[in-house]
């Protein structure tokens, strides 16, 4: 059992080498979606009652999701400088 154990042993390397290279950098959520409880508020940014991003499906509070508009264009330059 020692090459079986062996041979085993080095898939699972290159296994956790192969996952470990493609691994995805955080989202930087700059596709947000409002998201609003009337239809008469709809379009009106001041509004939303919260936000989902398109990219991970993540989902924000109004708040968040201002603030994470807000510091957009920062976030997307620290992401293209690194």
């Amino acid at each position: 059992m020692g090459l079986f154990d062996t041979l085993i042993g080095r898939k699972k390397a290159i296994l956790k080498d192969t996952l470990a290279a493609t691994e995805t950098p955080p989202c930087p959520h700059v596709t947000l979606i409002p998201k609003w409880d009337s239809t008469a508020d709809m379009g009106h940014e001041d509004k939303a009652t919260g936000y989902a991003c398109e990219g991970c499906k993540g989902t924000f509070t109004a708040e968040q999701g201002r603030e994470l508009r807000r510091t957009e264009a920062e976030r997307v330059k620290h992401t293209l400088e690194a």
